[in-house]
């Protein structure tokens, strides 16, 4: 195609549902058009320059490059994130693809974060200076516990009580996420010490397990984590917890290791990667 007939524009409101029709048809059939839309409008940021970049032939739409934008607290400092997520191009118009992503990666002021590519993907942003984040990830059997029967523990999925519970950034970030159907949460610990985890329900060789999207105190959750297993295994049947190392302060006993077949991606100046989370991501916009 010639490059004189391919324009890009970012995506705006009105393009909306073009665009989620265009990746229910051409990336991913099993997620509808208007989940694809949900996905991109969560309410993250206080200003969005875009829903990420479109390129067009004429009236034709031929390609697009989406990114779910975000202001998220990080030690006491607000960050601004941009989130690029799927990619995809017509395949007589791949030669558009990195102009395409550029568009995204040029803006200014925002750390970047992918959490979902394919290799090829993958191989690409490292190549634009992109950083792998560590691919370990710990498997936790979720265990019974005397101590969590005892004493004054906090343990609750209430989303009342998890707002009167939790400090605050992490009740902003509670507040962020708890409309998303696939999503749950459990806060656990003591009065004035408490953390949050959020969670998917999945398997784990074929067992049910809670696969931890993100944990708000990794200090809290080392010496609270006995409360967090008793409850997914005695109330939601969960045999085991399946977390990313990066998010703990060390690997717990009777932990099973294994590597993250995806790779996970990251650019940013200032941050590491202890600070790039899962959450205000397509890992947790979309259902996947």
């Amino acid at each position: 195609m010639s490059a004189t007939r391919v324009g890009i524009t970012p995506i705006g409101e009105p393009d909306l549902a073009a665009v989620g029709h265009f990746l229910n048809q051409n990336l991913n059939a099993r997620i509808a058009p208007e989940a694809w839309v949900r996905s991109l409008t969560h309410p993250w940021c206080d200003t969005r320059p875009n829903f990420g970049f479109q390129a067009h032939d004429g009236d034709r739409l031929v390609g697009v490059f989406c990114a779910i934008y975000s202001d998220q607290t990080l030690d006491g400092r607000r960050e601004r994130f941009c989130n690029p997520h799927s990619w995809c191009m017509l395949d007589d118009y791949r030669s558009h693809s990195i102009s395409l992503a550029l568009h995204v990666l040029r803006q200014r002021g925002y750390h970047f974060t992918m959490l979902t590519p394919n290799p090829k993907v993958a191989e690409i942003f490292i190549h634009l200076g992109f950083r792998t984040l560590r691919d370990d990830v710990v498997v936790l059997p979720n265990l019974p516990s005397i101590k969590a029967v005892v004493g004054a523990n906090v343990v609750t999925s209430d989303h009342d009580r998890i707002t009167s519970s939790v400090p605050e950034p992490v009740r902003a970030d509670f507040a962020a996420h708890r409309g998303i159907p696939w999503l749950e949460f459990l806060a656990f610990g003591k009065d004035n010490d408490v953390c949050l985890v959020v969670y998917k329900r999945g398997r784990w060789k074929r067992m049910r397990c809670a696969r931890i999207v993100d944990i708000s105190d990794g200090a809290a959750f080392d010496r609270h984590m006995h409360l967090m297993q008793h409850h997914l295994l005695v109330r939601h049947g969960l045999l085991v917890s399946r977390v990313e190392r990066r998010f703990l302060l060390r690997t717990p006993r009777l932990a099973f290791s294994e590597q993250r077949k995806q790779a996970k991606l990251f650019s940013s100046p200032t941050l590491n990667e202890a600070q790039i989370r899962d959450l205000y991501s397509e890992l947790v916009a979309l259902d996947i």
